[in-house]
């Protein structure tokens, strides 16, 4: 009885969790440390496994915390209490077969800014 009862509790984890591979990711960036000037940036060449199953949820690679903030989208936060911070959010539109990064930066000096991009869905890792 008690195995039915954690299967019970523990299946919509399992029924909702979904991975996906993602690449292609191109757009723009901008720094600090060029006047922020907006530029095409990318990371064609790199795939990403985002992996959305609530407080669980990661992204790799990546060494950040991550949380389901959405059906489809993953919010990554990396803070110090010396004041750097770097936040992602990765969303994924499965229906279309596309994704969206974006990273913001801040107290990094020069490397503060920002990225957004926008790449395909690669395939399923679930």
């Amino acid at each position: 009885m008690k195995l039915v009862v954690l299967f019970v509790l523990f299946m919509p984890a399992l029924v909702f969790a979904e991975c996906f591979v993602l690449g292609d990711l191109k757009g723009y960036s901008t720094r600090e440390g060029f006047d922020y000037e907006i530029s095409n940036d990318g990371l064609s060449s790199r795939k990403f496994i985002v992996e959305l199953d609530g407080q669980a949820s990661s992204v790799t690679p990546n060494n950040m915390d991550c949380t389901q903030a959405g059906k489809h989208t993953v919010l990554c936060v990396d803070a110090s209490d010396s004041g750097e911070a770097t936040i992602e959010t990765w969303a994924v539109f499965p229906e279309k077969g596309k994704a969206v990064y974006t990273k913001s930066m801040s107290g990094l000096g020069p490397f503060n800014g920002a990225n957004l991009f926008v790449g395909n869905i690669k395939g399923r890792c679930d």
